[in-house]
């Protein structure tokens, strides 16, 4: 009998931190871009999943560049890979680059194949400039 409610307890602690929301913080930078690229520029995102949506907010500042594109990439740490999710960024300074994403302009629908990639950690935020059109900083979402 104790181990049918020892198996009950896990069973349903699992199922409750599954269905927990946890928002994780991001630094994007040019030293874990893919190859590296030596650059003033940084970011910040925080991404987290509400009803199988994805949600992005953050800023990035300093490109050497005008902002070029911000997308979510498949790829684990340390490699390149395709592109899943197009963000879209807002309130430009003069020079176009820094800015921010916010929430409600970058939330999008997730796959089953996508949410694994979350579970497993192999999506990565990437920020390119007109300078570094493959990417100039770079952020790989944890495990979520």
């Amino acid at each position: 009998m104790r181990k049918f409610f020892l198996t009950i307890f896990f069973l349903l602690s699992g199922t409750l931190v599954l269905s927990a929301q946890a928002r994780y913080e991001i630094t994007l930078t040019g030293l874990d871009q893919v190859p590296r690229v030596n650059t003033p520029a940084m970011g910040y995102v925080e991404v987290w999943v509400e009803s199988d949506t994805l949600y992005v907010s953050g800023r990035f500042e300093d490109l050497r560049g005008h902002y070029w594109a911000g997308y979510i990439h498949y790829g684990r740490k340390g490699e390149t890979g395709h592109r899943h999710f197009r963000l879209k960024a807002t309130d430009f300074n003069e020079e176009k680059n820094s800015g921010r994403f916010d929430p409600e302009e970058n939330k999008f629908p997730l796959r089953p194949s996508q949410k694994e990639a979350l579970r497993n950690g192999h999506l990565y935020v990437n920020i390119s400039s007109n300078r570094h059109q493959r990417g100039e900083i770079r952020g790989q979402i944890p495990p979520m």
